[in-house]
């Protein structure tokens, strides 16, 4: 009896594994491209300079006028010039990653496409959920900012009003009235935006040509009343009243600034030649956007002392404060042209990721239903445009600002590390995960790579010690560097004080810390990289995605707990949707032979045969083995060009 007890424990035991193996491996299954990556249901009508105005008007509308005052008044006074410098940098090193996998991967959804590339489906789902979040809050930011504007212009006639139709709230994060103007701006441009993307560029275009000319008028007429005084003033706390501590802190803010590149990636799927313009519009408009950045703040924080900046509408105020009121009108006009583009290029990429979060039924199917005629996912538009609406009428700026700055240092950070992966990944099945030059140039031809992942020829000694899969190791790596940076950076910060006093014990963990970190950093220099040629690559691959991991990590740690907080909560909201909804409805879910056989209803767990499957799989083979449900799902998803990678099951 107690044989077959202790039989019967360890059966339950090995089945249990099993089940909790399975169900990891499907929580890290991966996508890789198949079918030529230039096919969409999206139309392709963008070209370089459409793409790059699209950026520009995203970041230089949001960022100039929704942030650069607040951020120079609570957090860093004058020195909110470092703070663009800085977060302007780290933005750059992103940049770079995402141009290299907007060439791998030409299409919608962005950090989230490349993540479910490298990462799995898990990791891809929780940042194109953030990656939602930092959109939505982004158009109601500057739908809130531009509304303050025309309430300035004006003369305080429309929240005059409000206030005396309906009085003033009294709630911690809510805005003491409601803002009707800001929702009704919103709404509006997500009407037009509803008339195809060609209508969208057209929008840009014209509101970010009306929007550099006013920023030349600013730098020119601020530059005029500067006064080297408000920058000197020991009374007020000089250049850094703050410190680096305040200058670190604006420039996790001030990445709010820099997230209309995002919109590059998520232009992909409807640029006409993506892996020509997405690299040039990418180093352009973070070119221009950091030189505008850094311009207006200067001239801002020179014409006025850093306290009497007012919040809502800083740069007008600060001109009128000179009696040039002529320059307030000119100015007002201008941001309200570059707060449209600003709105413009969120639900342009919110629309995106959104999509193809759908297509991949991750998300409400209806979601993912592209309008005949405009070729615009119609409903993912309205759906969040309406949640971005309902922000913008009730949450003051601050907090949508700081909510939206920790989701767009996360997506910087994972996409980061997903080039390093990809860079070190072995081929992922039939076809290498590049295939994409192959489907838009001239050859056809398949390119291999010849020892990618493994250890270079002079350390094949180290294979007694380190004889893992390739790229496994390099994987394992990359994520235990991210941990350690953040071990780090929050040890840094949280004991700054230990460290600088000299205390042995925070020396020695410090040491420890960063051994490790460097010692992950190290090993995976060790390997080689993939030989695929593509028309544009990061530089100085491991160095350029490593400090750009480290450099969001700092930014990140150093974000206030009640941002943390407000994520965690979206966070728990987007996992209950994934696991309630998406994890059973994943079109690669439709892949798997075993899951289009269960009848629906079932509760009981599928067998996922798609996780056992060798790495040459032919879809065109499996589907025949498929039910003719399973069959017509597979075949008329938009994500059919994708195929589980189910080699590589480490998250």
């Amino acid at each position: 009896m107690a044989e077959d007890r202790e039989t019967g424990v360890l059966s339950t035991a090995k089945k249990t594994a099993s089940v909790l193996k399975e169900f990891g491996s499907r929580l890290t299954r991966k996508k890789f491209v198949d079918t030529d990556v230039m096919e969409t249901n999206l139309r392709r009508c963008l070209n370089t300079a459409d793409i790059t105005m699209l950026a520009i008007g995203h970041m230089i509308g949001s960022g100039v006028y929704v942030l650069t005052a607040t951020v120079a008044k609570n957090m860093a006074g004058p020195a909110i010039v470092i703070a663009f410098l800085f977060s302007g940098f780290a933005s750059f090193l992103a940049a770079l990653c995402y141009a290299e996998l907007g060439v791998r991967y030409p299409r919608s959804g962005s950090a989230y496409s490349y993540t479910y590339l490298a990462l799995g489906e898990l990791w891809a789902f929780l940042v194109g959920w953030n990656v939602a979040l930092e959109h939505v809050i982004g158009a109601a930011a500057i739908s809130r900012a531009c509304s303050a504007y025309i309430d300035s212009l004006a003369g305080g006639t429309i929240s005059n009003a409000t206030e005396t139709a309906i009085g003033t709230i009294h709630v911690p994060f809510i805005s003491e009235r409601l803002d009707f103007l800001a929702f009704g701006i919103l709404i509006l441009f997500t009407v037009c935006l509803s008339f195809g993307v060609r209508m969208t560029s057209y929008l840009n275009n014209v509101f970010s040509v009306a929007n550099l000319i006013v920023i030349v008028t600013i730098v020119c007429v601020g530059a005029y009343f500067a006064d080297t005084s408000n920058w000197t003033n020991p009374a007020t706390g000089g250049f850094m009243p703050f410190g680096w501590s305040g200058v670190l802190a604006a420039s996790a803010s001030c990445f709010y600034a820099y997230v209309g590149f995002d919109s590059i990636a998520s232009s992909g799927e409807e640029a006409k030649d993506p892996q020509k313009s997405i690299p040039r519009a990418t180093m352009i408009s973070m070119g221009i956007a950091t030189t505008t950045y850094v311009a207006v703040a200067t001239v801002l924080t020179l014409m006025v002392n850093y306290q009497d900046i007012h919040d809502d509408s800083g740069l007008p105020d600060a001109l009128a404060s000179h009696g040039a009121h002529w320059a307030k009108i000119v100015v007002i006009v201008g941001a309200v042209s570059g707060m449209a583009t600003g709105i413009i290029g969120s639900l342009f990429a919110l629309t995106r990721v959104i999509y193809v979060m759908a297509d991949d039924g991750l998300l409400f199917a209806f979601c993912s239903n592209v309008n005949t005629k405009t070729k615009i996912p119609l409903g993912a538009m309205y759906i969040f445009a309406s949640l971005s609406a309902l922000m913008t009428l009730t949450l003051d700026i601050n907090t949508l600002v700081e909510v939206m700055s920790i989701g767009t240092l996360f997506a910087y950070l994972v996409v980061s590390a997903s080039v390093i992966i990809l860079r070190y990944r072995a081929n992922l099945g039939p076809k290498d995960d590049s295939q994409e030059l192959s489907s838009i140039g001239s050859s056809t031809e398949k390119i291999e790579d010849i020892g990618a992942g493994e250890l270079k020829a002079r350390f094949q000694m180290l294979r007694t010690y380190l004889d893992w899969c390739p790229g496994r190791l390099v994987t394992t790596c990359v994520l235990s560097f991210v941990i350690f940076t953040f071990l780090t950076c929050g040890f840094v910060v949280g004991c700054s004080s230990s460290i600088a006093n000299g205390s042995w014990w925070s020396i020695i963990i410090l040491v420890v810390l960063l051994f490790c970190t460097i010692s992950c950093f190290v090993v995976i220099t060790l390997h080689q990289q993939s030989n695929t040629p593509l028309r544009y690559k990061v530089p100085l691959v491991p160095l350029i995605p490593a400090l750009s991991i480290v450099v969001n990590a700092v930014l990140l740690v150093n974000l206030q707990a009640a941002t943390w907080l407000r994520l965690v909560i979206w966070v728990a909201v987007g996992l209950s949707m994934y696991f309630s909804y998406g994890l059973g409805h994943s079109k690669l879910d439709a892949t798997s032979p075993k899951s289009t056989l269960l009848k629906p209803g079932v509760s009981q767990l599928p067998t996922w045969g798609s996780l056992e499957r060798e790495p040459s799989f032919d879809a065109s083979k499996k589907t025949e083995h498929s039910s003719d449900k399973g069959k017509h799902l597979f075949q008329s998803s938009l994500s059919k060009e994708f195929l589980v990678d189910n080699v590589d099951t480490s998250p």
